[in-house]
């Protein structure tokens, strides 16, 4: 039974009304002004079946035919397409098939951001080479020198001492060798301390102001120290960026630039998980425990920093808080730490 097609001559637009049919071996071709045309079958390629999309013809002479799927094609053009083919026709033509391929392919995609691209970040963090981390650390100090920060005001003798104790409670430590501390004055973000991801520690002297002791300053230290020996500055900003590090590879942007761009700006918007803050903590507990010191002034820290903040609300305050949540939980296992090694 001849079908109803669509002939294009391969040059042009131009479409014409063709009927297509097929007697031994060969693909025949009527025209409406009873112009006829065929070739052998095996000279014509057709597209795999889709669902319901038209199949269509290429011929020997750049022409093509476009029709509507039939039984007959499948008998006419035996073995057409592979597994691959099939199987996404297969899919194409069962709702529900559709449905679960749609939910498996969420689940992957889920398990991919909560397992994988977090290992995969690790991973990348671990092989990052220091020029990188030192470009995207420059990038994030020239954006706050022009908005936040301010030459520190602390006296020098108290800076010279902070240094002095901060180096000497890193030394020996993982990459202890590119840490290095940087006091500012900093009203507009308030008590703050960061790790950059070059090694590069901040903490502004409204930090040092609220502390009762030199000791809950290095406490803060010690937990930030802990932030750069986890390389957690660089693992965060990857995983932030992971879908400008997808597109990128989908695109074909071998050159890394939308990753130059974005971990930048993540490094400076993005805040710790609670995975990374209890694994800083727990490295800060055992190095102040190693260097004689008790985690007590991390919890007495905490509770200065978050009192006068309404409970629940720690996630939206300024300075510090809004970057490392101090919460019951830390509080108590610093405390724990310090009670076990009496």
């Amino acid at each position: 039974m001849p079908l109803p097609a669509t002939w294009y001559d391969g040059e042009s637009s131009r479409a014409r009304a063709v009927r297509l049919g097929c007697a031994q071996g060969m693909l025949q071709l009527a025209f409406d002004d009873a112009e006829t045309r065929q070739w052998p079958l095996e000279s014509v390629a057709i597209n795999p079946r889709l669902g319901r999309t038209p199949r269509i013809l290429r011929l020997p002479d750049g022409a093509r035919v476009e029709v509507a799927d039939s039984p007959e094609l499948e008998a006419w053009f035996q073995g057409a397409g592979g597994r691959i083919e099939g199987f996404a026709d297969w899919l194409e033509r069962r709702r529900g098939a559709i449905i679960a391929s749609a939910a498996l392919v969420l689940a992957a995609t889920l398990l991919f951001l909560r397992f994988g691209m977090p290992w995969l970040a690790r991973e990348v963090a671990e092989r990052m080479p220091p020029a990188i981390e030192r470009h995207a650390s420059d990038q994030v100090v020239a954006m706050l020198e022009r908005i936040h920060f301010k030459p520190s005001q602390v006296p020098a003798a108290r800076r010279a001492s902070l240094d002095r104790r901060f180096r000497a409670l890193v030394a020996g430590e993982p990459r202890s060798a590119g840490m290095r501390l940087s006091i500012v004055r900093a009203p507009g973000i308030g008590p703050n301390a960061f790790a950059l991801p070059d090694g590069r520690i901040f903490v502004t002297d409204e930090l040092i102001g609220l502390a009762e002791t030199d000791e809950e300053v290095l406490a803060v230290l010690a937990h930030e120290a802990g932030h750069h020996v986890h390389r957690h500055g660089m693992r965060g900003a990857l995983e932030s960026s992971s879908v400008f590090v997808i597109a990128g590879l989908l695109f074909g942007d071998a050159s890394g630039s939308s990753l130059a761009v974005s971990i930048p700006a993540t490094l400076l918007i993005s805040g710790f998980s609670r995975g990374y803050e209890r694994e800083a903590d727990a490295y800060a507990f055992e190095l102040l425990l190693r260097r004689g010191q008790s985690p007590k002034a991390f919890a007495s820290m905490m509770r200065r920093l978050s009192a006068g903040v309404p409970k629940g609300l720690e996630q939206g305050a300024v300075g510090y808080l809004s970057t490392h949540p101090p919460s019951p939980e830390r509080i108590a296992a610093a405390e724990r730490a310090a009670a076990a090694r009496r």
